[in-house]
């Protein structure tokens, strides 16, 4: 009987809510006490929302296009020169009283560890190339800042396998977090802001508030040439959590620029067409 439960519950999960918000409890095991909930919010475009204020640059402008996602809609922004193009999305903590038009507190940064965050998945577009070296890759890049949003307490880095080509076309990324792990998990890079490596204790610690996410197409460490231009795509921003209340994206803003920031990450398969229903709210703290 649990096991046919099981079973109904990953085809309706995969055909029907695969990547939007949900909530759901675990089959009710035999002495009736129920699993801890798990849900995601997902930002498709789909209904013009603009949940993270994610960008590249803040000199140019970002473009919700209404087709050429994957599918549907999708956030673009091109015309800007950078060594590490960086899709990020930054907190109101992050250098207060700098004007940026694309500060947010949302989803995407903030309290993981009180809600379970367990991964992020993007997918990313290179519609244009600038500049292209065989040893960039896909880096997802978590910062928190000090008391002052000026100075670094600690940064982590997720990197995935190198890129030997551009790749154009909606690529799949995915990126483990586990906000509640006892130790840092494996294949994160976690250091403080002087660059002293961090410790199993500081990592649940640390991702009670992060202040800057970002998703680029770079190694830490590694330079690069910053010539040319590039247009890039970001669709179905997923964020999966454990445990906690529903996530509450703030208020939507329809703005046409984006800061340059220097986040990172990595694919992990075949970019593969999705539904594209409207994200659902989550209530306020």
């Amino acid at each position: 009987m649990k096991s046919a439960c099981r079973d109904n519950h990953q085809t309706f999960r995969h055909a029907v809510f695969r990547r939007i918000l949900r909530v759901y409890l675990s089959c009710v095991v035999a002495t009736g006490i129920v699993a801890a909930a798990r849900g995601d919010f997902i930002e498709t475009y789909v209904d013009r929302t603009d949940v993270g204020l994610w960008h590249c640059s803040t000199g140019v402008p970002r473009i919700i296009e209404t087709s050429g996602g994957n599918p549907g809609a999708y956030l673009q922004q091109g015309g800007f020169s950078s060594s590490i193009p960086t899709w990020a999305s930054i907190s109101m903590r992050f250098q207060p009283g700098v004007s940026d038009p694309y500060k947010i507190d949302s989803i995407y940064t903030g309290d993981w560890t009180s809600i379970g965050v367990t991964s992020i998945i993007a997918d990313l577009n290179v519609i244009q190339v600038a500049t292209w070296t065989t040893d960039r890759a896909v880096t997802l890049e978590l910062l928190q800042m000090d008391e002052t949003g000026f100075n670094i307490n600690y940064d982590a880095t997720y990197t995935l396998p190198d890129l030997p080509q551009p790749p154009v076309g909606w690529q799949t990324y995915s990126f483990p977090v586990d906000a509640n792990s006892p130790t840092i998990p494996q294949g994160w890079v976690f250091t403080r802001g002087d660059g002293t490596p961090g410790t199993d204790a500081e990592w649940s610690p640390f991702l009670h508030r992060i202040d800057l996410t970002g998703i680029g197409f770079y190694k830490p460490g590694f330079g690069y040439p910053s010539l040319g231009t590039w247009i890039l795509g970001i669709d179905n921003i997923e964020i999966d959590f454990q445990t906690g209340p529903s996530p509450t994206p703030t208020s939507t803003a329809t703005a046409t620029a984006s800061p340059t920031v220097t986040p990172s990450a990595t694919p992990r398969a075949t970019p593969s067409p999705r539904s594209h229903p409207t994200p659902v709210p989550r209530p306020t703290r």
